[in-house]
């Protein structure tokens, strides 16, 4: 089942069965990850270190404000992107020089790491944004057929797993940002040194980091997809939302 903190009153109760507009998963990554992205990378020498800095973290803003109020919940897309934001914008504002600018790179996915894991000790697991979502799977027939063959437990435990893969990916991410940074910047922030040394460290993080990342996510996805067919005796098609 997905974890929830459990409703206090009726009225809770009541809230609970409206379901919440779906997210559009596209829209999200472009205004958290690639409007901020080419402000950041391509528009400082147009408007300056520090209102290039603002006009990326409108963005992110924007949508978490937009989210906020017609979803009415936080969306960790747009909380990861302001903290991004917010730390490059103060390396860069400073001048900071490449090794604190590799902690940056390694300190966000490990904390990211960090939060996964914690997140299903507080009961609000985020492999219910990332995966388990009913944007991927059917939700409902999911967790009628977890009841009727009293697969909560082995679910759960299937929630770890899969949590903790995630999270060691978030952590190997971290630890190849953190070298990648320190053996590529060495400018300090606001130069044009420093933008060249960015715009390299970009085309090789989508080798080094973003690959083995996105390699062990897919088997992430591949291993929760197998157990649910096991666990929940339903084949793939009847797993996955083919609409």
């Amino acid at each position: 089942m997905r974890f929830t903190y459990p409703a206090h009153n009726s009225q809770e109760l009541n809230a609970k069965k409206v379901p919440k507009p779906k997210e559009n998963l596209f829209i999200a990554i472009i205004f958290n990850v690639i409007i901020p992205f080419f402000i950041l990378n391509k528009m400082s020498a147009t408007f300056g270190a520090v209102n290039t800095f603002f006009i990326a973290l409108a963005f992110p803003l924007i949508y978490a404000v937009y989210d906020l109020v017609k979803r009415k919940q936080l969306n960790p897309i747009s909380i990861l992107a302001i903290v991004s934001i917010v730390i490059k914008g103060i390396f860069v504002i400073y001048k900071v020089d490449g090794f604190w600018f590799a902690v940056k790179e390694a300190a966000i996915p490990s904390v990211l790491g960090i939060i996964t894991i914690v997140s299903v000790w507080i009961g609000r697991p985020l492999i219910n944004y990332f995966i388990y979502n009913e944007n991927i799977f059917n939700i409902d027939l999911l967790e009628s057929k977890l009841k009727e063959n009293n697969s909560e437990s082995l679910f759960k435990k299937l929630i770890w797993q899969v949590t903790f893969i995630l999270g060691f990916a978030f952590f190997l991410g971290g630890i190849l940002n953190f070298f990648l940074a320190l053996n590529i910047i060495v400018s300090p922030a606001g130069t044009e040194n420093f933008n060249k040394e960015i715009a390299e460290m970009t085309w090789k993080g989508y080798l080094v980091v973003a690959l083995p990342k996105t390699l062990i996510t897919i088997f992430g996805l591949w291993w929760f997809i197998k157990r649910l067919k096991v666990i929940t005796g339903l084949e793939v098609s009847k797993i996955l939302k083919t609409e």
